[in-house]
């Protein structure tokens, strides 16, 4: 099963071979920012405070083999919406620390691996492309995943569905 998390109201599932098995997370639904609680790392492990669609968020990856993160270029970073669902993510890990490749990331709360897939639409330059880059590869050494891409396409026609 792949998690798709992705700021497109009406996506396009043949562009990005999405199954019906496949759990797609609308990010403009998301009404509730994480708060920076805790409550996810150390009193309801997993779960969010938040007692919405996506308090059980964590679920899909844990069960997933793919996360595939699309979102619109917003100054070489996650469109507002995409990034305020892969905060309330944070309970994908533990809160406590181990090293690396040779920096501090946080330990893994399951010993499934998965991979990190990011789309980014929109209109971009070297140096959003260079950022962009850099924070997927972060993200996964942060989410301990397999590999990591990233795809830039130019505007965002044929990414909705017909």
């Amino acid at each position: 099963m792949k998690t798709i998390i992705t700021d497109l109201k009406n996506i396009n599932k043949d562009y990005f071979n999405i199954s019906n098995s496949d759990k797609i997370i609308y990010a403009d639904e998301c009404r509730n920012s994480c708060i920076g609680c805790f409550s996810c790392w150390v009193k309801h492990p997993r779960y969010c405070i938040y007692k919405d669609n996506y308090s059980n968020i964590v679920d899909y990856l844990k069960d997933s083999t793919e996360l595939i993160i699309i979102s619109k270029n917003r100054y070489g970073c996650y469109s507002k919406s995409v990034k305020q669902v892969l905060e309330r993510c944070i309970g994908y890990v533990l809160p406590y620390f181990i090293i690396r490749n040779n920096e501090i990331h946080h330990a893994s709360r399951f010993k499934n691996k998965i991979n990190l897939t990011a789309y980014f639409y929109g209109n971009f330059d070297n140096s959003d492309k260079n950022c962009l880059y850099n924070l997927v590869k972060a993200n996964s050494i942060n989410l301990n995943a397999l590999k990591f891409s990233v795809k830039f396409i130019e505007g965002d026609n044929y990414l909705h569905a017909n």
